[in-house]
């Protein structure tokens, strides 16, 4: 049920899920500028080491759906060639234990969203800035790992303010700050 809620705040849509011996499978889909994005979603049951294979597997499965993405969830740990492997084929390690509350639901936490390439374009034209002079967020960052946030995307931040009302500040996502 958490990766459902998770798939949710990402706007996907989750039509059923398929169990298996060893784990569910979700095939989820979101609409983004009248294309049609699907995923792959592998939850595994029980906690277990996920290696290359595994992600290979997925992989196949995403080709043969024609899925832009898939996602593995219930890995106690990844082998290196797994996450080298994950990271060059679009599919998402998600830790087994990841959060099971909702981050954003949280009093202190704002609000995060990415932003549009309109209003990414918008802001950086305003303030006369390229992308890269922006403020930086790992993609490592709870809230970017969340949204699902790819390097080179932008989070907008929504903060409210008795004095100055909604302010909005944006990050962009990065691999690590060296």
């Amino acid at each position: 049920m958490k990766t459902r809620a998770l798939l949710n705040l990402r706007r996907y849509v989750v039509d059923e899920v398929l169990e298996y011996e060893n784990r569910y499978v979700l095939y989820p889909e979101k609409t983004d500028e009248g294309d049609v994005l699907k995923s792959v979603v592998w939850i595994f049951k029980e906690q277990k080491v996920i290696g290359v294979a595994i992600v290979r597997d997925i992989v196949k499965e995403m080709e043969e759906t024609n899925s832009i993405q898939g996602m593995l969830v219930g890995g106690t740990r990844y082998t290196p060639a797994a996450k080298k492997h994950a990271r060059a084929t679009r599919v998402e390690l998600v830790d087994g234990g990841y959060a099971s509350f909702d981050l954003f639901g949280h009093e202190l936490v704002p609000q995060h969203t990415i932003a549009e390439d309109s209003e990414v374009d918008l802001v950086l034209k305003h303030y006369g800035i390229k992308k890269s002079q922006l403020p930086r967020i790992l993609r490592d960052d709870p809230a970017a790992r969340v949204l699902g946030a790819k390097v080179g995307q932008i989070i907008r931040i929504g903060r409210t303010s008795p004095t100055a009302g909604s302010i909005y500040y944006y990050r962009l996502v990065v691999d690590s700050l060296h």
